[in-house]
């Protein structure tokens, strides 16, 4: 069996509202330990939208020593800030870079959106973050195939989305390129439909039990682990997305991942220790010691 590429968008520990590098290198580093390939700072569980550019460059730097795991999240709505990042990911001899394309502002026309990636990618080898849900913009095979034709350098694409149609066509149109799926319920999906790869907000505090749908996503106990991931990404949306990661960190792997940026706030005691329960729960139901 050959392994997929296993990414992470690992959280971004903050400290008195300021990037934590120490608790991001700690956090990382046992991510990779655990099995996952990548590192994918500054995307929406690492809350990259609410970072400035110099802080997106802290995390590039907190990961110098890793280049080659470490794929940065540079999109932005100024492009201008979006190509400072990928010409230092250059310096830093990254895997590559990502980018979301401009969101918020409705009516972007096709052309620009494409001239956004090719400009982009022609800084440094891009993978474009599709998240239509998010930014109104749904990135398709026939786009990544004109940004190609026009001179940009797209090597993959995340795509966080549930059209498991889109995906597979992207997969199967365009040439030479990568394609992961995003949301957390898709992994076993990856392997079975021979994707390249995932991203997968839920290896913050769940690689184990990634792991083991790795190992098995030929039989049943695939299913069954997945089934249990999926469990775990709905408690976390459920006692808060993103920042019930934090804790979700800590509770499985010990690491203390410091706090997220307000407006997402931290847990309460009282939420942490339901949370917890639940989780305990789900482990027993589905027989998994973490």
């Amino acid at each position: 069996m050959q392994k997929l590429d296993s990414i992470t968008p690992i959280i971004t520990p903050f400290t008195d509202n300021k990037v934590d590098k120490d608790k991001a290198v700690r956090h990382g580093e046992d991510v990779l330990k655990g099995g996952m390939k990548y590192l994918f700072p500054a995307g929406t569980t690492g809350l990259g939208p609410s970072m400035a550019s110099g802080e997106k460059h802290d995390l590039l730097d907190a990961f110098a020593h890793i280049p080659d795991h470490v794929i940065l999240q540079v999109g932005s709505l100024n492009l201008e800030d979006s190509i400072y990042l990928a010409r230092e990911a250059k310096k830093y001899k990254i895997h590559a870079v990502a980018a979301l394309p401009p969101y918020y502002f409705t009516g972007m026309k096709r052309e620009w959106l494409i001239k956004y990636y090719t400009k982009l990618s022609s800084e440094y080898p891009t993978i474009i973050y599709n998240y239509p849900d998010t930014t109104g913009y749904n990135i398709t095979y026939d786009m990544v195939n004109d940004i190609k034709k026009a001179g940009g350098d797209v090597i993959g694409i995340k795509e966080t989305t549930f059209n498991m149609n889109d995906i597979l066509n992207t997969k199967m149109y365009v040439q030479d390129f990568k394609v992961y799926t995003g949301p957390d319920q898709y992994i076993l999906s990856a392997y079975r439909l021979g994707l390249d790869g995932f991203v997968s907000g839920a290896s913050n505090y769940g690689y184990k039990i990634i792991n083991k749908i790795i190992e098995n996503y030929d039989n049943k106990d695939g299913d069954r682990y997945q089934f249990l991931l999926n469990e775990l990404a709905d408690l976390s949306r459920k006692y808060g997305t993103i920042s019930s990661i934090y804790d979700m960190v800590e509770i499985m792997t010990g690491i203390d991942a410091g706090n997220p940026r307000e407006p997402f706030f931290k847990l309460s005691k009282e939420e942490r220790n339901s949370l917890e329960k639940e989780m305990n729960e789900a482990f027993k139901k589905y027989n998994f010691k973490p």
